[in-house]
């Protein structure tokens, strides 16, 4: 585990979504899921792939608040689980972690691990506004994720 909110268990993270959704629905409040696509750790050396994910996560936090799940659910793509965030919140979200993996990928600094110049994508999707269920949720959240990766020239406003 790279810091205490980052789970690189694909199944306990997919449970802890479930549990999420379940607490949503009980408490009639929001949950989404903001899918990041990261550059592909086979093209990395395996030193520099933990260094490179440990940076991305640290500086993601930054991004969120502390409360909010990190983890993965697909090779290369960081899923995070924003507790109590509706549609215009999970908008606001997105595009602020969008502007930042602009900047943070898009930096000369980043050749060392051999990542400069590769397209990033962040995908959103909101429970219940836009999915009732968990598989429903990311796969609204990756067609979004899919669509941002098509207009990566410049960093698009997120409208879920």
């Amino acid at each position: 585990m790279l810091n205490r909110n980052f789970f690189q268990d694909r199944d306990f993270f997919l449970h802890l979504l479930e549990l999420e959704l379940k607490r949503s629905l009980r408490y009639q409040s929001f949950t989404s899921v903001l899918l990041i696509e990261i550059p592909a750790k086979r093209k990395l050396q395996l030193s520099k792939a933990t260094t490179f994910l440990e940076r991305v996560v640290a500086s993601l936090s930054s991004q969120i608040r502390e409360t909010d799940i990190i983890g993965t659910t697909q090779e290369n793509i960081i899923t995070v689980i924003l507790l109590n965030c509706d549609k215009r919140s999970t908008s606001e979200v997105a595009n602020r972690v969008s502007c930042w993996t602009s900047e943070y990928f898009g930096f000369d600094n980043n050749d060392d691990a051999g990542i400069s110049g590769w397209t990033v994508g962040v995908g959103a999707a909101c429970f219940p506004t836009h999915a009732t269920d968990s598989e429903h949720l990311l796969s609204a959240a990756s067609e979004m994720l899919e669509t941002s990766k098509r207009h990566s020239e410049a960093p698009s406003r997120f409208q879920p």
